[in-house]
């Protein structure tokens, strides 16, 4: 898992799938893919 600081938190795994995007959701085990 990478964690890149940039103005915009940006957390990405080795899928590409955007985490933040999916945090910040209500809690969900859904999952892009």
């Amino acid at each position: 898992i990478e964690v890149e600081d940039f103005p915009a938190f940006i957390v990405v795994d080795d899928k590409g799938n955007d985490f933040f995007a999916e945090v910040s959701k209500p809690v969900s085990l859904s999952r892009r893919g």
